[in-house]
């Protein structure tokens, strides 16, 4: 039996090196002896601190800009479908749950619906809150079908394409969006985890992470470790550098 991995967890690495019940092999140099691009990081605080209320940093703008000029192709990154992540009464506070998982609701704006990304539960867009029948629902947070309107409204020339489970429920769908990405040089790719594993993109040359310490916050004791894991996989996506 064999495992292969570029990050391996912690569990694997201790039973391989303090245990020695797995055989350790280590590549120690990339495909053709390629460097990892730069990472810079961004801190959005500071951002909107400086009045950029965007869900890109200014160097992430000029950056997409300038492989646009360049004909170059971008991939940014969000690891949270849908449009928003959580729909909150502002009045009362009551937040929209799954009633099987007791969880937030995430809303879909394409569908104009409300969906558990647990148990694929949903329900219509609730307009008056059922606590205190106020009007005054709001949407927070991000997801990447947000995130896609956003890079439509800032680069209306690009071509952008998104991948996320919405957008692969049909058979192939998968491979077709990134052949597509690939053939047709669409400048910008939009998606969640499944962009960053196992693509080769030569024309890739920028990759951003929206959000990028979001998935800290997760129920999981390994939430760093995983962080860890899927923002290398990310860099290792870019052929010249990330943000």
């Amino acid at each position: 039996m064999f495992f292969g991995s570029a990050t391996p967890d912690i569990k694997s690495y201790y039973r391989a090196v303090e245990e020695n019940k797995i055989t350790l092999l280590e590549l120690t140099k990339r495909a053709n002896n390629a460097n990892l691009p730069k990472i810079e990081i961004i801190d959005l605080k500071q951002e909107l601190a400086n009045g950029n209320r965007s869900m890109l940093s200014n160097e992430l703008y000029k950056s997409i800009e300038e492989n646009l000029k360049e004909k170059r192709q971008t991939i940014l990154f969000l690891n949270r479908r849908g449009y928003s992540t959580f729909i909150m009464c502002r009045n009362c506070g009551y937040t929209v749950k799954c009633k099987n998982c007791n969880i937030s609701l995430t809303y879909h704006s394409y569908e104009n619906k409300l969906k558990c990304h647990y148990c694929g539960y949903e329900e219509p867009v609730v307009k008056i809150c059922p606590a205190c029948h106020s009007d005054k629902i709001r949407y927070f947070g991000t997801g990447t079908q947000k995130l896609e309107q956003e890079i439509h409204k800032q680069f209306p020339n690009a071509k952008t394409i998104r991948m996320d489970i919405d957008t692969v429920t049909k058979k192939n769908s998968h491979e077709e969006i990134l052949k597509k990405f690939r053939d047709e040089n669409i400048d910008i790719l939009i998606g969640t985890q499944m962009v960053v594993k196992g693509h080769h993109f030569p024309n890739v040359t920028l990759v951003g992470v929206i959000a990028a310490d979001s998935s800290l916050n997760i129920d999981d004791y390994r939430a760093n470790e995983r962080t860890f894991q899927i923002l290398t996989q990310v860099a290792r996506t870019s052929r010249k550098r990330k943000r």
